[in-house]
């Protein structure tokens, strides 16, 4: 009897068969949760993809037969041209609408994660508010933002602008 060795591909680990069994529990669990928590249409998806897969080849191996059937320039197109463009047709627009699909319920997973985290900062804007007007009555502040320096910048030309620009040494 051989021994098994981690390395050796026919070996089975010893909690495989248990998270497979749990994984199926879950499976089943999530499938008749009528309270809708987690979405199981994107675990179904793999699967979902390989019947889709395997039906369409099916499909056009028998259109395939079906044209060699009424002549054999019509199956040798059929086998050649019609089957595989038809079966990378349906792959690929099988494989895009899932990848849509995918994305729309991460957005709503996402969606829920913001709105958590706004709800968390909704109380923010009022302390910056409130900061905002405290600060005012600070005197440094208020000669920092004087109507006279907004004046002589709206009265500089668009030449001496640019000028100042290239004279600034950035350091990167």
């Amino acid at each position: 009897m051989p021994t098994r060795t981690p390395h050796n591909p026919n070996t089975v680990r010893p909690g495989a068969t248990r998270r497979i069994g749990q994984a199926t529990l879950g499976y089943f669990t999530t499938l008749f949760d009528f309270s809708f928590t987690k979405f199981i249409t994107v675990q179904m998806f793999p699967v979902l993809y390989g019947v889709i897969l395997a039906a369409s080849f099916i499909g056009a191996i028998y259109l395939t037969i079906e044209a060699f059937f009424t002549g054999w320039i019509r199956g040798l197109f059929y086998l050649f041209v019609a089957a595989p463009i038809g079966f990378i047709t349906v792959a690929t627009i099988t494989r895009a609408l899932m990848e849509f699909y995918i994305v729309v319920f991460r957005i709503a997973e996402n969606a829920d994660e913001i709105r958590a985290i706004a709800e968390k900062f909704s109380g923010l804007s009022q302390s910056v508010e409130s900061m905002k007007d405290w600060t005012r009555l600070i005197p440094f502040w208020k000669n920092a933002g004087s109507k006279q320096d907004d004046e002589e910048e709206e009265t500089t030309s668009a030449t001496e602008k640019s000028r100042r620009k290239k004279d600034v040494n950035w350091p990167y």
